[in-house]
C-alpha cells in the first residue's frame, strides 16, 4: 500500500501524559502533540471488554447493545486522545488525499511506552463518521527494527508447517477437525500445488525444534492454548510435555525456537486465545509482538478469546485475501470483515497484526507452471511431519467432548471456500457485562467476611457420594499462591441464572442434593443466554439450569478469585497450573487445575468436568446443572469468578 499513515506514542514529559508524533503522511505533515491517557483504568476493564466482545457472539435485538457500548466507549477515548488536534488534522486530510487517489490508508502505530500495546486500539471508534477505523482500513500494531528480511521469492509450493496441540489437563481440541478446517481453507491450493500443508503430530519443544531445522517453512501455523503469565509478565504457549501435560512456552523462548529455521518463517498464524495480548512492563512481551521483535515478518493473533464461528469467518476472510495477492495487512482487515457478516458481533475487535518493519507483502510468489499436477492433495512425506491426507474423521467417543471453544481454547482455522456462514446460536438473551476485579483481601490468615449466600434450591432426602470419591486427608497447605502461571482472561459458552448454595467441608464432604425434576409438560424453549457469579469460597452454586438428556450447556468465565487469604494469591478461571496443589483436588478431578472453575450434572450421581475459562457440555441425562470450584480447602478463598451460559435444548 502506497498510502500509510505512521504514529509513534511514547512516553510523555510527566506521568500520565504520551507524546503522539506522526512520522509520515499522505499530505497532512508530520505534527507532534501531547496528549494524556488513564492507563492503568483502561488496562484494568480489559476484563469487562473481552467479556463483553465474546458475549456478542450470541444474537441480539438492539439498534446497539450494552456490550458494544462498552467497547464504542472505550474506542472513542482513545480515538479522541490519539487523534486530537494537528494529529486528528492530518488524519483527515490523509484520508481525503487518499481517497481522490482511489487508495485506502494503512494506519501503522508504533507504541514505544510500556502498557501501550495493552490497550485494544483496534477498537478506536471516529465519533464524527461514525465508523471503527479498522473496519474502514488496514490497522497494523508496527514493530520498529533497524531491518528486516526482504519479499521473499517463493517458488512454488508454499510450504506450511501446522500442529495443534492439546496437551493433558486443559479443554480437549479435536484435533482431526481442526485439520480439516485448515485443509478446507487452504484445499484450492493444494489442488493446484501452490501449497504444500505438512501436520506436526509430536508437539513438543523437542520435537518442533527438530521439524524447525529439517525444512525451508514458509508459514507456520499453531492451533492451541495460550494465555499470560501475570508473573512474568510474558505471553505463553501450551506444548506438551513429556508426560502429556501442558508445558508452557514463553514468548521469548519461542521466538528463539522459530530463529533456529533457516529462513526464519516469514509468516505465524497464533490460533490461540491471548497470543495477542501484551504486558504492562515490557514493550515485547507479549507472544505476538515477542514474535515481530525477533525477526518474524508477520505474526497474526488474537488480543482475547474468540468463539469458533468468528475464528472461521476470520480465518475464510484472511486466507482468501492472500490467495488472491493481497498484503498481510489488507488481509488481516479482510478477516475482520468476514467476522461482521454474523450480525451484532464485536470479536472484528479480537485479531491484532503485529507487522515488522514497513513492508506488508511478504511473499513474491511465482506462478505454477502449466505442467504443475492439477491436483496435489497429498503432501510430499517429512520426516516427523505429517502430510496431510483425506479420509473420514475419527468421531470422540466422548459423550462430553466440547463442540466449541471458550477463554483458554484455541481460535479455530477454517475454510476458505465455505459458502455457508458459520452456525451461530440465535434468539439468546443478551447477557449482563462480567463485574469489575475484586479488591484484595488483607494479607493473613484470615478469610475477608463475604456476603450471605443465596437460599439452597429445595432439599429432598440427603444422599451420599459413592465412597470411591471421598477425599484424602488434607496436608498442610502454603499460605502463598506460587502457581506457574494463570492463563489469561477469556472464553466463549456459558449458561444460567443464579442461586447459591453452601457447602461445608469435611473427610465425608457435604454435597448438595439433587433438586426435584421440572413438570414433564415443561415447554420446550429457545436458546436462552444471562450471566452469573460464581462464588470462590463454595464448593458448588446452583444455576438453577434444567439440563435434558442431549442439550447443550455452552460456558464462558471469566474474572479472578483469590486462592487463599495471601493478596498475591489472584487466580483465574483456569486455576493453578502447578501439579503441587492438585493434593486439594475435588474427587473426580484429579489431573484438572487446582482453584479452577468446573461443573456438574446431579452433584449426587455424575462426575464433575473442567470448565475453565469455557467449554461446551452435552447433557447426557437429566438433571441440574452446577458450578463450582475445583478446591476441597475453601478457607480464605473470596472473591467470584463471572460465568455466562447459553442452554440449547435438544431438538
Amino acid at each position: 500500500m502506497d498510502t500509510v499513515m505512521e504514529l509513534e506514542i511514547g512516553p510523555g514529559p510527566e506521568p500520565g501524559s504520551y507524546v503522539v508524533q506522526v512520522l509520515r503522511s499522505v499530505g497532512g505533515g508530520e505534527p507532534t502533540a501531547t496528549i494524556r491517557l488513564e492507563l492503568d483504568e483502561l488496562v484494568e476493564r480489559r476484563p469487562l471488554l473481552e467479556a463483553s466482545v465474546l458475549s456478542s457472539s450470541v444474537s441480539a435485538r438492539r439498534v446497539m447493545s450494552d456490550t458494544e457500548a462498552a467497547i464504542q466507549q472505550v474506542g472513542v477515548r482513545l480515538f479522541d486522545a490519539m487523534f486530537a488536534g494537528d494529529i486528528g488534522n492530518a488524519y483527515r486530510t490523509s484520508m481525503a488525499v487518499a481517497s481522490e487517489r482511489g487508495r485506502g490508508v494503512q494506519i501503522a502505530l508504533r507504541l514505544t511506552a510500556p502498557g501501550l500495546a495493552a490497550l485494544p486500539w483496534e477498537a478506536m471508534f471516529d465519533s464524527e463518521t461514525q465508523t471503527y477505523i479498522c473496519r474502514k482500513e488496514p490497522l497494523v500494531r508496527q514493530v520498529p527494527a533497524p531491518h528486516s528480511a526482504p519479499t521473499l521469492t517463493v517458488r512454488p509450493p508454499l510450504r506450511i508447517l501446522a500442529m495443534v496441540s492439546s496437551p493433558r489437563g486443559l479443554p480437549m481440541l479435536d484435533i482431526d477437525a481442526e485439520r480439516e478446517r485448515l485443509e478446507g481453507a487452504l484445499r484450492q491450493h493444494l489442488d493446484a500445488g501452490r501449497v504444500e500443508l505438512h501436520w506436526l503430530d509430536d508437539v513438543m519443544w523437542a520435537g518442533v525444534h527438530g521439524k524447525l531445522l529439517e525444512g525451508a517453512w514458509h508459514v507456520l501455523h499453531f492451533i492451541g492454548h495460550g494465555g499470560y503469565d501475570i508473573e512474568t509478565d510474558e505471553g505463553v504457549l501450551a506444548f506438551s510435555g513429556p508426560d502429556g501435560r501442558a508445558e508452557y512456552v514463553t514468548a521469548s523462548s519461542l521466538a528463539d525456537l522459530l530463529d533456529e529455521a533457516e529462513p526464519t518463517p516469514r509468516l505465524v498464524v497464533l490460533n490461540s486465545c491471548q497470543s495477542g495480548a501484551a504486558g504492562t512492563q515490557d514493550l515485547f512481551s507479549g507472544t505476538a509482538a515477542a514474535l515481530a521483535h525477533s525477526g518474524i515478518r508477520a505474526v497474526a493473533a488474537m488480543q482475547f478469546s474468540i468463539s469458533d464461528p468468528a475464528a472461521i469467518a476470520f480465518a475464510r476472510g484472511f486466507y482468501t485475501a492472500l490467495a488472491h495477492g493481497r498484503t498481510i495487512d489488507e488481509a488481516m482487515r479482510s478477516g475482520r470483515i468476514g467476522i461482521l457478516g454474523k450480525r451484532g458481533t464485536l470479536e472484528w475487535v479480537t485479531p491484532v497484526l503485529y507487522l515488522r518493519g514497513d513492508d506488508a507483502r511478504l511473499f513474491d510468489v511465482a506462478s505454477v507452471p502449466a505442467t504443475a499436477p492439477a491436483s496435489r492433495s497429498v503432501a510430499a512425506p517429512v520426516a516427523g511431519a505429517i502430510p496431510i491426507v483425506t479420509g473420514q474423521r475419527t468421531p470422540d467417543a466422548s459423550p462430553h467432548a466440547p463442540t466449541a471453544r471458550g477463554a483458554s481454547v484455541a481460535a479455530v482455522a477454517a475454510p476458505i471456500l465455505s459458502t455457508s456462514p458459520a452456525t451461530a446460536v440465535q434468539h439468546a438473551t443478551p447477557v449482563s457485562p462480567a463485574p469489575a476485579a475484586p479488591a484484595a483481601p488483607p494479607a493473613g490468615p484470615a478469610r475477608p467476611a463475604h456476603a450471605a449466600a443465596p437460599p439452597a434450591p429445595p432439599a429432598p432426602p440427603q444422599q451420599a457420594m459413592p465412597a470411591a470419591s471421598a477425599p484424602p486427608p488434607s496436608p498442610p497447605r502454603r499460605s502463598s499462591w506460587k502457581p506457574w502461571l494463570v492463563v489469561g482472561i477469556v472464553a466463549l459458552l456459558a449458561v444460567g441464572g443464579a442461586i447459591a448454595a453452601v457447602i461445608a467441608l469435611s473427610p465425608t464432604p457435604y454435597v448438595p442434593p439433587d433438586p426435584p425434576s421440572p413438570s414433564p409438560n415443561q415447554p420446550v424453549v429457545t436458546p436462552t443466554t444471562f450471566g452469573m457469579a460464581v462464588p470462590m469460597y463454595q464448593l458448588w452454586t446452583p444455576t438453577g439450569i434444567w439440563c435434558a438428556t442431549g442439550d447443550t450447556l455452552d460456558i464462558q468465565a471469566s474474572g479472578t478469585a483469590y486462592h487463599n487469604a495471601d493478596p498475591s494469591s489472584l487466580v483465574g478461571p483456569d486455576g493453578l497450573y502447578d501439579p503441587y496443589y492438585h493434593q486439594w483436588n475435588i474427587p473426580g478431578l484429579p489431573d484438572s487445575n487446582t482453584a479452577s472453575l468446573i461443573g456438574v450434572l446431579n452433584v449426587t450421581t455424575a462426575w464433575p468436568f473442567y470448565v475453565g475459562y469455557g467449554t461446551s457440555y452435552t447433557c447426557p441425562v437429566d438433571g441440574w446443572f452446577y458450578l463450582g470450584i475445583n478446591d476441597v480447602d475453601l478457607n480464605g478463598n473470596s472473591g467470584e469468578f463471572w460465568a455466562v451460559i447459553t442452554h440449547t435444548p435438544s431438538g
